[in-house]
């Protein structure tokens, strides 16, 4: 029985990752509402990177959510 690789497009590269089955190499963050590959989500472990920040704002006041509180660096919190 062969099983289908779900593909994802990550909300900051727009890269492609896999999100199953047996391999998982993104996450999902509900604060953003936006999925992201692991390269990205790991390299942005102390916030979102300014050059991240634009797209980040514009996506969540299209979606009607709050923009979260910066961290010490003046960054958007990453969860």
């Amino acid at each position: 029985m062969s099983e289908n690789k779900v593909m994802r497009i990550c909300f900051i590269c727009g890269g492609e990752y896999q999100m199953g089955p047996h391999q998982y190499d993104g996450k999902h963050i509900p604060k953003y509402q936006i999925g992201v590959c692991r390269v990205c989500y790991d390299g942005n472990w102390d916030g979102w990177a300014p050059h991240c920040e634009k797209k980040l704002i514009a996506h969540l006041k299209k979606q009607g959510l709050p923009v979260p509180e910066r961290n010490e660096k003046g960054w958007l919190s990453r969860e």
